[in-house]
């Protein structure tokens, strides 16, 4: 048990280990500790240094606090580490990495560090495009870290920092490990990120389980990973490829200890198998767990697994329609039919779970206020769902709409589109609001469009504008300044593009070809939907090579 920041923590599985005659790793989470330890990316890199007798990792965490540039686990400056490496999972985390080496003592600026530790970063934000922070970062290590975690430890090990100058030690890891990235060679082509195909000893899972995470006191465990279901707009879904379900029996070897957690939380369901899930769900009731779920697919929801729910003392679901119509929903290959998400509602309600949340998008590309509008009323057609089933109870629950504004992602069939216009995305919000703010048992929620638009420009931006917004950052400008500030050149980076034009960030070159997201960029022109993946005898995207 721990205070840190006027609050108490309390962390079970934390690794300490003495420095003596040991490599250093400061892993940093650039963003808050809640959200940083219900990251199982962040979790899995401190798991697997940390395997080693002779590395060290540590925590840290970023609040814009003095105290955060401290190891949580020794309370070491950061300074002192071997190496700094960064964990990302979503851009405006770039906003945080200059003002956190700032704090540090060092240069932001790669140029303009002397010897030191070396400043690394990973994590699917970096998968995505890492250009916004390129001019932060000594090398990215880009891929699946299982694959490359072995050799990274090598490098360690065999380089000392002492004997080796910042340039010879960046091009040893070049050398020595696979998905290397160097911001100041970049003429040596597009770096491929590596990837694990099979787990043995154990999944993706929490390390640390802690009371202040964003899921407090649950075991996170990794099901699949990558999803083959090509919705349009989803980068992990295309970076992850090809998508892979981990083996139920190292499933089962990672859940034999759950850190004395009680509740077991379930990431990756997208592309599970069906019978897999339930078996395995029904093995861990058995054992006295509470379950947690992520977003639930509506065509898979079955009455067999919503009793799951159910026994697990769930009382909340949450499914994701993204679009309101079905063109809408056709155009970013959701491939879900209202009555599908009306039935897997009626599924929910008929099993005695009271509250349903709704995940959706605004300014998709092709959207017409039409299609928002049909956000409304589906919604409200959930509503009449409900109600038909509470009326008998006595007990009325809620719809929680949920809609976040569309950024385009790179290496996505949409990192083509536009950002919504503002005027569009104005009159949209007042349409949602007129027909669902004042409607009882429906609560609508609407994301902040000051950070969609600044994580659009970041999601498809490159050296030059990651380096602006720290410049920005640094004379005390908030973000809602700095949208306004950027307005006359964010529109070089939130236009729609040439189907010709060459990206910043293809300084990555995945798996899934560009052709393939071209092809697929122009079947949502048409509004047609395309299949599932097909693992066994399709290989047109090309992450099966």
């Amino acid at each position: 048990m721990t205070k840190r920041d006027g609050q108490i923590t309390k962390e079970a599985g934390v690794i300490r280990k003495r420095w003596r005659g040991r490599r250093s790793v400061a892993i940093v989470f650039p963003d808050s500790y809640s959200l940083g330890m219900a990251n199982l990316g962040f979790q899995r890199v401190y798991e697997l240094l940390n395997r080693h007798e002779d590395i060290v990792a540590e925590r840290f965490f970023f609040h814009g606090n003095p105290s955060d540039v401290r190891s949580i686990e020794s309370n070491r400056h950061v300074c002192e580490f071997d190496i700094i490496l960064f964990s990302i999972s979503f851009e405006l985390s770039y906003l945080n990495i200059g003002p956190f080496l700032k704090a540090a003592g060092l240069s932001p600026l790669r140029e303009e560090r002397g010897e030191g530790p070396l400043v690394l970063a990973g994590g699917v934000a970096c998968q995505i495009n890492p250009c916004p922070a390129a001019g932060f970062m000594d090398a990215f290590l880009l891929g699946d870290f299982e694959a490359v975690s072995d050799s990274f430890i090598n490098f360690l090990l065999e380089t000392d920092p002492s004997r080796c100058d910042r340039e010879g030690r960046l091009l040893r890891l070049r050398e020595m490990v696979e998905g290397v990235f160097l911001p100041a060679f970049p003429d040596t082509g597009p770096v491929a990120p590596a990837i694990q195909r099979d787990l043995i000893d154990t999944v993706p899972h929490t390390v640390i389980v802690s009371n202040r995470s964003s899921f407090p006191n649950t075991f996170l465990v990794e099901v699949t990973r990558g999803c083959g279901r090509g919705c349009r707009f989803c980068a992990a879904g295309f970076v992850y490829r090809p998508p892979r379900q981990w083996p139920k029996e190292v499933i089962q070897r990672t859940i034999s200890d759950t850190r004395g957690a009680k509740k077991i939380g379930l990431v990756g369901l997208e592309y599970a198998d069906r019978g897999f899930i339930s078996s395995l769900c029904q093995e861990l009731i058995e054992r006295g767990f509470q379950l947690g779920f992520s977003s639930l697919r509506a065509d898979a929801i079955t009455e067999e697994f919503v009793s799951l729910l159910v026994r697990s003392r769930n009382y909340t679901a949450t499914i994701a329609p993204e679009a309101g119509s079905e063109r809408l929903r056709r155009i970013i290959n959701k491939n879900l039919t209202q009555e599908q998400i009306l039935k897997a509602a009626r599924t929910f309600f008929r099993s005695g779970l009271k509250n349903l949340k709704l995940y959706f998008m605004m300014g998709l590309p092709f959207e017409e206020d039409v299609d928002v509008e049909q956000i409304a009323q589906l919604a409200l057609k959930v509503k009449e769902e409900m109600l038909s089933f509470a009326k008998g109870r006595g007990k009325i629950g809620n719809i929680t709409v949920s809609v976040s504004t569309f950024v385009p992602k790179a290496w996505t069939p949409f990192q083509w589109a536009a950002f919504a216009g503002p005027d569009d995305l104005k009159r949209r919000r007042a349409l949602l609001r007129a027909r669902l703010a004042s409607k009882p048992n429906i609560r609508l929620k609407l994301d902040s469009v000051e950070n969609a638009m600044l994580q659009a420009v970041l999601s498809r931006g490159d050296e030059k504008i990651g380096r602006l917004l720290f410049g920005l950052i640094q004379k005390g400008y908030g973000k809602k300044r700095i949208v306004k500030k950027i307005s006359n050149i964010a529109e070089n980076y939130l236009k729609r593009r040439g189907e010709g034009e060459k990206f910043p960030w293809e300084v990555v070159r995945h798996r899934v070809r560009r052709e393939y997201l071209l092809a697929q960029w122009n079947r949502a022109k048409r509004a047609e939907s395309s299949g599932f993946c097909k693992l066994d005898t399709c290989r047109r995207c090309g992450a099966c090579r």
